[in-house]
């Protein structure tokens, strides 16, 4: 039998036993139709990106450094493609299926030919994919399983504002409350280690009310319902495992940018910096440096000497760190034990004159086995920064390389040559940058002023701004005249539709940084779609959560910072044309009746119809690195757009208002 087979099996296995097995029950099913040796199916399920091995604490197998108990979850990279309800998806590699079928329960049934959505993969776009990924043994129900736990837009995300906070045990911090489009469960629960158990004051009940109402939306089969403790658990570990940054990420599925911007295994840039304003409601990592790396022992723990891992990692001759107990880059492995590596955002995805950014450098070994950089090789003409933002856009791409028909392929981490076959190791690996190093550059960046993007007197300011009121370091609120045009002008906006409200007071938010930052992605955007107007426009945002408007007016609307405003048309941030359609007072947690809201101005550039499952702009033409600006509710008179990325916002006046005139 070959591996690839032994491989198929596996994971059919795994499968119909709800997506996961201990190593011995996994070993004893195989045994019964295969004579595997426990050495040839380690490395298979060590070496295999369709496994996800989470190291238990039982027994040794011998000659290897898993356990007896060791759980083995059924891993793939396929997903359920978001474009194909709306028909905008061309040949994309992803699933063309009815989500509802996907859950067990369509109301369209097949007999009845109803449903306007595929149910089978055996068509020619699903069934291709099905092949290449190795699938074809699977029938439905394990394919579904592996969906499930797979997929991270199937099913609902856990809320961790609910996890968050000593309010409302029923709500912790959540502003949504009966509202909310997450699960209202335990967190450490659903990742298998919630040391309180029953006396826990977060639910680990998956038929509690605000969870089971979420869930019967969905039309979920029994079955799944069910097996939703271990789906999530399993979700969870598939997650942690992915989030490992290193030579190993190449195996993960690609993100789009709003899931790079949502992750939470991010180093938030703002706290090493200066102060991260959001606070504990920031859901990005909290540490003094652009990286982190653990250990997991039970828990994850800092291992002592990171600074001397960071500097040898970002080494391309280094496979695994130096000292007693050496870090394996390649597996990310430290002994028996897992090594996860977090970092800030990667520097191409933000602008320039971001301080501590992740700047990842590309290596080639030739054929003396030097590493060199891609900007020093002779006649290959891409840089680190290219092959960089091709890598983050799909990082299962292949890109032809030089003059020589040379493709690089991000999957396998090699380049090699169309004609001869020859290939050459391919490395990304940050570069270095120390405590001392850090320390400098926050104190260099206090002194030239946040605001600062550029060498320089400061461009595009206002007329209309008050030019004493510019601090170099966050923001300045002004308070505009009632009498002035200005005001006059925003208040008629927002009585248009809003007669019966009363504004108390608006006042302008004067932000340097945010506001030179805006107008960068401004140029960036009318490049990209080859000098098209931006289409700039002015859009209300309602504010549920009063506490976070300071951090807003400091470092704009951040995502995973606060509480999702909907999902309806996509996983962003919702802006409306009239006050009315941004008014959530029924959601407000304030204790009085003062209300806010924001007037931003808004690049909503080219837009598309929005659909719930997005979490970022669609493609345009079927092509990750072509897409849409924003989505919108509708495409000829639209009234609500979706925004994914904040540099395309600068919140510019903040309206305080009640809903009654008196």
């Amino acid at each position: 039998m070959s591996l690839s087979k032994l491989s198929q099996d596996i994971i059919k296995i795994l499968c119909s036993n709800n997506g996961s097995m201990y190593y011995e029950d996994l070993r004893r099913k195989i045994s019964l139709g295969y004579a595997v040796p426990d050495l040839q199916l380690t490395t298979i399920l060590r070496s295999s990106n369709l496994f996800t091995v989470v190291q238990g604490t039982g027994s040794k197998i011998p000659g290897s450094e898993l356990t007896l108990d060791s759980q083995i979850i059924a891993t793939s990279v396929i997903r359920v493609c978001k474009d194909y309800p709306n028909k905008k998806c061309l040949d994309c590699g992803q699933l063309h299926l009815c989500r509802f079928f996907i859950f067990g329960n369509c109301k369209y049934t097949e007999e009845s030919n109803a449903c306007k959505y595929f149910h089978t993969v055996h068509n020619i776009h699903n069934w291709e994919i099905i092949q290449f990924n190795q699938l074809q043994e699977l029938n439905m129900n394990q394919l579904r399983i592996l969906l499930l736990q797979n997929d991270p837009s199937l099913l609902p995300e856990v809320c961790l504002h609910y996890n968050r906070g000593s309010g409302d045990p029923q709500f912790g911090s959540c502003t949504h409350k009966h509202t909310c489009n997450k699960l209202h469960i335990c967190s450490y629960f659903i990742s298998g280690n919630c040391k309180f158990g029953a006396e826990c004051r977060r639910s680990h009940d998956f038929h509690g009310s605000n969870v089971k109402t979420l869930l019967k939306k969905l039309s979920l089969d029994e079955n799944v319902v069910r097996n939703l403790p271990l789906i999530y658990k399993n979700r969870n570990h598939i997650k942690q495992a992915l989030s490992t940054n290193g030579s190993n990420a190449a195996c993960q599925p690609p993100l789009t940018s709003s899931q790079r911007n949502t992750a939470t295994e991010e180093i938030c840039l703002y706290f090493i910096r200066n102060h991260c304003s959001f606070k504990d409601k920031c859901i990005r990592i909290h540490f003094s440096l652009p990286y982190r790396w653990q250990v997991c022992k039970g828990t994850w723990q800092d291992f002592p000497n990171m600074e001397e891992i960071e500097m040898e990692f970002c080494d391309p001759n280094n496979i695994t760190s130096s000292g007693p107990t050496p870090v394996n880059f390649e597996t990310m492995m430290c002994g028996s034990h897992q090594v996860r590596r977090l970092s800030t955002a990667a520097s191409v995805t933000k602008p320039p004159h971001y301080i501590l950014t992740t700047e990842w450098l590309w290596y080639m070994k030739d054929m003396f086995g030097k590493w060199t950089q891609y900007e020093n090789q002779d006649q290959v003409h891409v840089t680190s920064t290219d092959l960089e933002n091709v890598y983050l856009a799909n990082n299962n791409a292949e890109v032809n390389i030089g003059e020589f028909n040379e493709i690089l392929s991000f999957k396998e981490m090699i380049q090699k040559e169309k004609f001869s076959g020859i290939a050459s190791e391919v490395r990304r690996r940050p570069k270095f940058i120390s405590k001392e190093d850090v320390e400098n550059k926050v104190k260099s960046r206090v002194k030239l002023g946040q605001g600062q993007a550029s060498s320089g007197k400061p461009k595009n300011i206002p007329e209309n701004w008050d030019k004493s009121a510019l601090p170099h370091i966050g923001y300045m609120r002004i308070q505009l005249p009632p009498l002035s045009k200005e005001c006059r002008d925003i208040e008629t906006l927002f009585y248009k539709s809003m007669p019966s409200s009363k504004i108390h007071k608006v006042d302008r938010i004067q932000n340097l940084g945010l506001w030179e930052i805006f107008h960068w992605w401004k140029e960036q955007m009318r490049q990209k779609n080859h000098n098209h107007d931006v289409n700039e426009q002015f859009l209300f945002h309602g504010i549920t959560d009063h506490s976070i408007v300071d951090a807003i007016c400091y470092q704009n609307f951040d995502w995973g910072s606060f509480t999702q405003d909907g999902t309806l048309y996509g996983k962003g941030r919702y802006f409306a044309k009239e006050a009315a359609c941004a008014n959530f007072d029924l959601y407000s947690d304030s204790a009085t009746d003062l209300k806010i809201m924001i007037l931003a101005r808004v690049l909503v550039g080219q837009f598309t119809e929005g659909h719930s499952s997005y979490d970022g702009p669609p493609s345009k033409d079927g092509r990750r690195l072509r897409r849409y600006d924003s989505c919108v509710d509708c495409i000829d008179n639209p009234t609500v757009f979706v925004i994914f990325e904040k540099f395309q916002i600068y919140p510019e006046y903040i309206i305080e208002y009640s809903s009654n005139s008196m």
